[in-house]
């Protein structure tokens, strides 16, 4: 592995050295450029084993550099890695559009990016080790941690590639997403299913997975956009539901109906169904981890109905040790 050659792109001279001494330190072999076109001139010298560019350059940017490599057959295959400021998700969906294999944002920790660019190399000279034959040229699954690869990446890669096959999940529960030729078309997540299994899932943090390739017919593809779009709309909710999460009750404390419901239930048609089925969950003095598995819509919707139900004072936290039905 420390035979690898890195290429290192970026117009600031201090990151460049940063990143060069660390790979170095570390057995790698350096090659560094001060921008996009200067990068270009490298790789017709040097066969580089990945490249770790920044993305705003003068002259020619990240993106730009990254359209240019990926057009010249004889270094598409070489896996990117992007470092970025910018935090934004289009912004690491763009690059993953591109091709890219990472994404980190600035400031970053060396130590990191060591470690990322390890696993993937680890990945890449596996997969060409198989695909040159020992097994018939197979497809080898993917398998990894959440920590290095988060299962958000993960699905942009696969689509990025086109991939059919089923992801294997194993988390808070078990539980899969299958893909077809990059579209995902179901998820599972212990009880829960489409969209809110993925949310789920891709919000897991400490879980293992395993890509396998293959095509399960039964499952209908009922997810709808893009699996870009899919992913974006998961990593929005998700940071929704933390921001809803902090403003509401533990999760395991139990809730009730107050005094605020008999006003609300006057008009029940200016409730929606969702808080409806909230309020009846509040009946039997359930938690909100208990709805979150009863009622059939996503996590950051049930939150958000609650939420809206306590402000109103239709709901209130029961004291310690109040639960089951009222």
């Amino acid at each position: 592995m420390n035979a690898a050659t890195i290429l290192v792109v970026d117009d600031n001279r201090l990151v460049r050295e940063l990143v060069r001494d660390a790979f170095a330190e570390a057995g790698y072999t350096v090659v560094a450029a001060a921008g996009g076109a200067e990068a270009l001139d490298r790789l017709e010298d040097v066969r580089a084993d990945l490249i770790i560019t920044d993305v705003a350059m003068p002259e020619m940017d990240g993106w730009a550099f990254c359209e240019a490599v990926k057009r010249d057959p004889r270094f598409a295959d070489i896996p990117l890695v992007f470092l970025a400021s910018h935090r934004e998700i289009p912004e690491r969906l763009r690059g993953f559009r591109l091709g890219a294999y990472d994404y980190l944002c600035k400031p970053f920790s060396v130590e990191e990016l060591l470690v990322r660019v390890r696993l993937i190399l680890d990945r890449t000279r596996a997969a060409a080790a198989d695909g040159a034959g020992g097994s018939g040229g197979g497809t080898r699954a993917l398998a990894g941690h959440t920590s290095q690869f988060p299962i958000a990446d993960l699905l942009q890669l696969l689509a990025i590639n086109g991939k059919t096959g089923t992801l294997q999940v194993a988390g808070r529960e078990a539980g899969r997403v299958h893909v077809r030729e990059g579209r995902i078309v179901g998820a599972v997540a212990g009880a829960a299913r489409g969209r809110k299994a993925l949310h789920r899932m891709i919000g897991w943090g400490d879980a293992d997975f395993r890509f396998e390739p293959h095509d399960d017919t039964s499952v209908a593809d009922d997810l709808g956009p893009s699996a870009e779009r899919l992913v974006m709309d998961a990593l929005v909710a998700l940071d929704d539901l933390a921001r809803l999460l902090a403003q509401l009750p533990p999760g395991s404390t139990p809730v009730g109906v107050a005094e605020g419901v008999r006003e609300l239930l006057a008009s029940p048609a200016a409730l929606s169904p969702l808080e409806l089925a909230v309020i009846r969950e509040a009946r039997e003095r359930s938690s909100l981890d208990t709805m979150l598995e009863r009622i059939d819509a996503a996590d950051v919707e049930i939150a958000r109905a609650l939420a809206g139900l306590l402000a109103r004072g239709a709901i209130a936290p029961l004291p310690s040790g109040a639960v089951g039905g009222a």
